[in-house]
């Protein structure tokens, strides 16, 4: 014993200071592991680590602790590297694949989604793999099956996939997207998703008493990382056959230290067999640790974790959606939804202390009311608030959803158990965003349902864990009470007055900030909630910093907009605010010491108090979304509730834990108010009134279509009733139903707009020349409305991707119909076809080709790239014009339409067009290229020309790297 002790003796030196290190080591492992859920003193630490101590026989004690430091500190390190780097490669080459094969299926949001889904299933396979040969197979079988596994996964190296993937028109997206996924990456994502549950259980068995939970965390920084490293280092960089090289030759190197890793967990596995351990043991039945007993989780238990996997995967898919769909399919806009989500992960699975229910929980309250307005005013809200309002919806969904996963996590013995269910639950998430949403439904409403779903679960897992019996803390609700009508006094006074003036990008960075630092200061306030002079200078500070921030940023960025009312309120709320808040927290310390045995009472009050303060700020800003029988509604429930809890305790005695009516019932109430909100925005979308009437709605893969007939809005109106066409929410043309009327072009195509003076102008010159008929192709057929500009022995050949927008024109437009020009209309991704037909000899020679392929309010990028301009050269004859339509709320893109003119060597016009309401025309912008210099020299055209801004950029776009960044318009 003097020996293990350190004592004097033969091993004095550097053995005992080896062995010493050693102890200390084990007892730091031994307080993390086993200690109880509550701090508990300096003794009982030390008496816990004495008993572990002794309670080891001699023989284990002196053969593992004198081998301990080696093996932990030589395992961390072999074990971490290789999660962090299978991590690493597991999520860099999500979007890197999704970026290669985007431009084969027409650049759409569903692409991504599709993308996701593979990886979830696949991510699914590798979960229950590492689990079923984890618990089934011996350690020595376990090595050698893996090990032949990741040397024939090597085959699939590189992972481009080949052209002759390139899709055929009559077969499923979907489909076609799934098989390409899995003869191009499946083997090595199927053998990179197994590495995280695996490793950490060759882990936990090769290092006793040390907790794996903190590699899950790594593994999910090496993800973030790689998802955050793609678009800003790798994208720009790195052409994709050097990504897909480099990401090639990084996977091999993982294949190295897998081997290893698994190798050498077979050495440990004999180490502990010479140690005088039976056969059937192994080096985590040495450790009192892992001994300890483990009760299986209960087939509920193991149901909300799949529920709360699933509604968190969920959220993440429907957000990624709604940002892609009015904006454009970048990896930038996949990486953000999907970085929000691992950072929950990383926060949560680090360490319970970072998850607070309370202030997650009212993050997410406070967030339904504002994604019911964003829901509802859907594209009309700028993009710099999209994407900040879903983005903090998202992030708050993911914290409840994965904190209560931690909460309920099982013991390390169900580890592999644990991971597969999360990952199962993650695989359902992604089949009902891309497969039931989709073909069940006709508009994009799986963000509704899953919104719902996270408010419905996360109360489930709060119900099962009773946390209405936790006592609660006055210094927590005071401050969110506070936060709750300084809020509501912002929002009154400052937002908006400032609403319809401020620039919106600076008005989301100005209250977003506002709203985030109040957010930091309810999580610190958890967290010193038991010290309340730290509580009361943390008040008094964070109101200090949010009043400098408004008056500082205001004075910068808007100081004429800044009245004596707005600065009044902002000075005045941070005065108040920590005065109010410490004598609230004196007077509840001492009504604590006068009725110490009514907590409940006391806090639901005070919740109470805090939800019709969060009712009013909702009121301010949503006056109309909320109606008198909600708010006579949920007092009555409030009400009964507390006449419920205490009948409850009068029946059962005082004595019996609380049921917690008060808590579950109002809940339950707030989430019926937001199903009955989410429901009247779904039948805003099929609405029926006197003007408009929704008489079709789809959906299918490429997105949803919308007709609508509108009538007169007036009996005197001149303007005639019309179907009209919206894809997702952007209305993409109409057609009036007048005999004479249906027949003009209208909407972004009107005679003054740019694609119209390049038809005309090009039919000026054919008739200059000796009347020839015009051949002009479009790419994005619409209502069809460019064929009427077709005369007899003109042909108009349109390109979409879409099978059921060709289905349109046949039931309710007739511009393709009633065109005296031969119409024809190709199925299929435009570049793809446009690409065969010159494979096969068959270029078009075009007058006219017309760049429309909007999807919603974004454009296919890889219809702007200078390879697909040299396709377009090709299909053009000598002078034909190219005309590209860049109108859009979000993007910028006349830089990108300069440099396609700069790589084809042609001259670039802007024509800009104003509304007409009488003739149904809109503004529209228009791009034309060409090559024909007398078309400039026009004068006529040159008065149509609107003159290039002196500082206008000029950027290329390659199919290797399209910046989101350098066409935003915030």
């Amino acid at each position: 014993m003097n020996w293990i002790d350190g004592s004097p003796g033969t091993h004095k030196g550097k053995v005992s200071g080896h062995l010493s290190r050693s102890w200390w080591s084990f007892r730091f492992v031994a307080r993390i592991t086993i200690r109880p859920q509550h701090t508990s003193s300096a003794d009982e630490h030390l008496s816990t680590d004495k008993t572990v101590r002794e309670s080891l026989p001699f023989h284990v004690r002196r053969g593992y602790i004198a081998a301990f430091p080696q093996w932990i500190r030589t395992n961390m390190f072999r074990y971490a590297v290789t999660i962090f780097i299978s991590a690493f490669l597991l999520f860099q080459v999500q979007p890197l694949i999704g970026r290669f094969i985007l431009p084969w299926f027409g650049g759409g949001p569903s692409i991504w989604t599709s993308c996701m889904l593979f990886f979830q299933i696949l991510l699914l396979g590798g979960y229950l793999y590492a689990h079923l040969i984890s618990v089934k197979l011996k350690p020595r079988t376990q090595v050698l099956t893996h090990l032949s596994l990741l040397a024939m996964s090597l085959v699939f190296l590189p992972i481009a996939p080949s052209d002759a993937w390139k899709p055929v028109a009559d077969q499923s997206p979907l489909l076609q997207i799934l098989l390409l996924l899995l003869v191009t990456v499946g083997g090595p994502y199927f053998m990179l998703s197994s590495t995280g549950p695996l490793m950490q259980k060759w882990f936990s068995q090769s290092s006793p008493g040390q907790s794996p939970w903190r590699l899950y965390a790594l593994s999910n920084i090496g993800s973030l990382l790689a998802l955050l490293s793609y678009p800003f280092v790798f994208e720009p960089w790195l052409a994709l056959r050097q990504q897909v090289w480099s990401w090639s030759a990084v996977y091999g190197a993982y294949v190295v230290l897998a081997t290893w890793c698994g190798i050498r967990y077979l050495q440990q596995q004999r180490i502990a067999a010479t140690n005088s351990l039976s056969p059937a043991e192994s080096l985590d039945s040495a450790s009192p640790l892992e001994d300890a007993p483990a009760m299986r989780p209960r087939m509920g238990t193991m149901l909300l974790w799949l529920g709360l996997a699933a509604c968190s995967s969920a959220m993440l898919l429907a957000t990624t959606n709604q940002l892609c769909i009015d904006v454009a399919t970048v990896p930038f806009l996949w990486v953000l939804p999907l970085s929000l989500y691992l950072i929950s992960f990383i926060i949560c699975f680090d360490s319970p202390q970072w998850y607070d229910r309370r202030a997650y929980g009212l993050l997410l309250l406070a967030c339904t009311p504002v994604a019911c307005w964003l829901i509802s005013e859907g594209a009309d809200v700028n993009i710099s608030k999209q994407v900040a309002i879903y983005a903090t919806i998202l992030f708050a969904c993911c914290m409840t959803c994965h904190g209560e996963l931690v909460s309920c996590k099982p013991h390390a013995r169900y580890l592999t158990l644990f991971y597969v269910l999360i990952s199962a639950g993650g695989a359902l998430g992604g089949v009902f965003v891309a497969i039931v949403a989709p073909y069940t439904f006709h508009g994009y409403w799986e963000y509704h349902i899953g919104l719902v779903a996270c408010c419905v679960v996360t109360l489930l897992a709060w119900c099962a864990q009773r946390i209405w019996l936790r006592t609660p803390s006055p210094g927590f609700w005071i401050w969110a009470l506070i936060t709750a009508a300084n809020v509501a006094l912002v929002a009154y006074y400052v937002y908006l007055p400032l609403d319809d003036v401020l620039n919106a990008t600076d008005e989301t960075i100005a209250f977003g900030v506002y709203g985030l630092l109040q957010f930091v200061g309810l999580i610190m306030t958890g967290v010193l909630e038991q010290r309340w002079k730290a509580l009361i200078a943390l008040w008094s500070i964070l109101s200090a910093v949010l009043c400098a921030w408004f008056i500082g940023y205001g004075t910068w960025q808007f100081a004429g907009m800044i009245s004596t009312t707005i600065r009044t309120v902002i000075i005045a709320s941070a005065i108040v605010s920590p005065l109010v808040a410490s004598a609230c927290l004196w007077c509840s310390q001492k009504i604590n010491q006068r009725w110490p045995h009514a907590p409940c009472l006391r806090y639901y009050l005070l919740g109470t108090l805090y939800s019709l303060v969060a009712s009013v700020f909702a009121g301010l800003l949503h006056f109309d979304k909320i109606e008198d029988w909600q708010a006579v509604s949920f007092a009555t429930t409030t009400g009964a509730a507390l006449l419920m809890e205490w009948s409850a305790r009068g029946f059962r005695g005082k004595d019996k834990a609380s049921l917690g009516f008060w808590f579950w019932l109002p809940a339950i109430t707030l989430i019926l108010f937001l199903s009955n909100r989410l429901a009247v925005i779904v039948k805003l979308e099929s609405l029926v009134d006197d003007h408009k009437q929704t008489v079709h709605m789809s959906r299918n893969f490429y997105g949803v279509l919308r007709v609508q007939q509108e009538a007169s809005e007036k009996d005197d109106d001149f303007i005639s009733p019309k179907y009209s066409l919206t894809h997702g929410q952007i209305k993409h043309g109409f057609q009036f139903i007048d005999e004479y009327w249906k027949t003009q072009p209208t909407t972004y195509y009107g005679r003054e707009s740019g694609v119209g003076i390049a038809i005309q102008m090009s039919r000026e010159r054919e008739t200059e020349n000796g009347k020839r008929p015009l051949r002009v192709g479009v790419i994005g057929l619409g209502t069809g409305t460019l064929a009427a500009y077709g005369e007899l022995g003109d042909t108009f050949r349109f390109y979409d991707i879409n099978p059921d927008v060709a289905k349109l024109s046949d039931k309710f437009f007739t511009y393709l119909h009633d065109s005296p020009a031969k119409t024809e209309v190709v199925i299929g991704d435009a570049r793809i076809m446009m690409e065969r037909e010159i494979a096969a000899g068959q270029s078009q020679q075009f007058d006219v080709l017309a760049i429309d392929a909007f999807s919603s309010d974004a454009i296919p990028v890889h219809l702007l790239t200078s390879e697909c301009g040299d396709i377009y050269r090709q299909h053009l004859k000598p002078g034909g014009i190219l005309a590209v339509h860049i109108s859009n709320r979000f993007l910028d893109l006349n830089p990108v339409s300069r440099g396609l003119a700069e790589h084809l060597g042609w001259n670039a016009y802007q024509i800009e067009n104003s509304q007409n309401s009488l003739t149904g025309v809109f503004s529209s912008t228009w791009i034309l290229l060409t090559a024909d210099e007398e078309l400039g020299a026009d004068a006529a055209f040159q008065k149509s020309v609107t003159p290039w801004k002196d500082d206008a950029q000029i950027l290329h776009w390659t199919d290797d790297y399209s910046g989101l960044w350098q066409v935003l318009s915030l």
